[in-house]
C-alpha cells in the first residue's frame, strides 16, 4: 500500500505511547468533563491492548454513570454526582491502565533500546512483574 502511495501523502509519525507514571499520577477530569481511550492511555502496540482498553472504558464509564442518569435535574447536585461518578471511573481504570502502560512501555523499551545494559533491566522487569504472559487478557470490567 505505502509503495503504491504518494511520498507527499504519506505522514510518518513514531510510536507515540503514555508512559506509565502519567497514567499513574495523570488528571483525567475537569468539572464534569472526562476522557477514555487513546487521549487517557495512548500505548504502543507491542501487547495488542489498545482498543480493548478503550472498550473497557466505555463499559466502565457507562457503569458507572448510569445510576445517575436517572433525572434531568442540572443543578450543583447533580454536578456533583456526575463529578463522583467519574472520579469513580477514573479511580476503577486507573490500576488497570498502569498495569497495561507499564508493561507495553517495558516491552517497547527493551524492542527500542541499543544497551545491553537497558535491555537485560527491561528483562529483569518482565521477569518480576509480569510473568503471566497472558495476564493482561484477563479482565472483567463488570456488567452494564
Amino acid at each position: 500500500m505505502i509503495k503504491n502511495s504518494e511520498p507527499d501523502s504519506l505522514s510518518p509519525t513514531g510510536t507515540r505511547y503514555r508512559a506509565p507514571w502519567d497514567v499513574l499520577f495523570g488528571s483525567f477530569r475537569k468539572g464534569t468533563v472526562t476522557v477514555a481511550g487513546d487521549a487517557m492511555h495512548a500505548m504502543g502496540p507491542f501487547l495488542g491492548q489498545g482498543g480493548s482498553a478503550a472498550l473497557e472504558d466505555a463499559i466502565v464509564l457507562a457503569r458507572c454513570l448510569a445510576p445517575h442518569m436517572t433525572s434531568l435535574d442540572r443543578g450543583e447536585a447533580s454536578r456533583e454526582r456526575i463529578g463522583g461518578a467519574l472520579d469513580r471511573y477514573i479511580s476503577e481504570r486507573r490500576t488497570r491502565l498502569v498495569r497495561l502502560s507499564a508493561k507495553t512501555y517495558t516491552i517497547g523499551s527493551l524492542l527500542e533500546s541499543t544497551s545491553l545494559v537497558a535491555k537485560l533491566i527491561c528483562i529483569l522487569v518482565i521477569v518480576l512483574f509480569f510473568r503471566d504472559r497472558l495476564g493482561h487478557t484477563r479482565y472483567d470490567c463488570g456488567r452494564l
